[in-house]
C-alpha cells in the first residue's frame, strides 16, 4: 500500500488496521490532522489498485508512528469490493 498528499510523490505505508470507513496507516511521512491524502490499496479482485480519498483524523507518534484516516467520497462499487474483501479475511481468520 502507499499514500500521497495532494499531487505529490507516493510514499510507502503499512496497513495496521483497516475497515470500510478508514484505516490506521504506519508511515514515516509527517502528516497533520485534517490533511487530505490519497491511499492506494491493492485488492485481489481488482485488476489495478484502488485509490481512496481520505482525511487524517489523528496522528500517532513513535514508536507506532502513523496516522488514523477516514475514507471519504468512496464510490459504492469500491465500498462493496472492500466489504467483500474484509468479510473474506474475517472468515479466513475464524477458528
Amino acid at each position: 500500500m502507499r499514500l500521497r498528499q495532494g499531487d505529490g510523490a507516493w510514499h510507502a505505508a503499512e496497513t495496521a488496521d483497516i475497515g470500510v470507513g478508514g484505516a490506521f496507516l504506519r508511515t514515516d511521512l509527517a502528516l497533520a490532522v485534517g490533511v487530505g491524502i490519497t491511499v492506494e490499496l491493492p485488492l485481489p479482485e481488482a485488476p489495478t489498485p484502488v485509490e481512496l480519498g481520505a482525511i487524517v483524523r489523528w496522528v500517532a507518534p513513535s514508536p507506532t508512528q502513523g496516522v488514523g484516516v477516514q475514507f471519504e467520497g468512496v464510490d459504492i462499487d469500491v465500498l462493496l469490493a472492500l466489504d467483500t474483501y474484509f468479510t473474506g479475511l474475517d472468515r479466513d481468520q475464524a477458528p
